[in-house]
């Protein structure tokens, strides 16, 4: 069996934000996360179902046998606005809008949920998986679905 870790590595590389934001969009302790960067630790599956669950449009196959391409479309659009994925989350997570209290997802000019609801947009069938709460000193909450 092939090793994980350079497919992890040019996971990490292709959703860009480092390997703290990468661990934190995949609901993973950081630590963790760098064990396995640093060759300690391999990864196990329960850090696999996570990278797959953070990243739905990465092969399952690619990620743990090296086989096929790394993205399950690999259209353009989807190549170039992947790697900012970390970064949006981040963004909508970093606080709860600006100073003139916009959140973040308005502030980058997408539809807020209202618009969302009576446009039928395809992302209300959508259900939370996870929130991350990262406060400004270093520390954060992680809230699962019972789902």
């Amino acid at each position: 069996m092939t090793d994980l870790l350079p497919r992890i590595k040019e996971l990490l590389t292709w959703a860009g934000g480092g390997p703290a934001a990468f661990a934190d969009a995949i609901g993973l302790p950081r630590p963790v996360m760098s064990h396995i960067l640093s060759g300690r630790n391999k990864p196990s599956l329960e850090v696999v179902q996570k990278i797959l669950a953070g990243f739905p449009e990465v092969q399952a196959n690619w990620l743990l046998l090296g086989q096929g391409e790394m993205l399950k479309s690999l259209d353009s659009s989807s190549l170039t606005q992947a790697p900012s994925a970390l970064s949006h989350e981040a963004a909508a997570f970093s606080g709860a809008g600006n100073e003139k209290g916009e959140s973040a997802k308005s502030i980058k000019g997408e539809e807020p949920a209202e618009d969302a609801l009576k446009s039928g947009s395809p992302t209300l069938h959508k259900k939370v998986k996870q929130v991350l709460f990262i406060y400004e000193d270093g520390t954060f909450d992680s809230f699962q679905s019972n789902e």
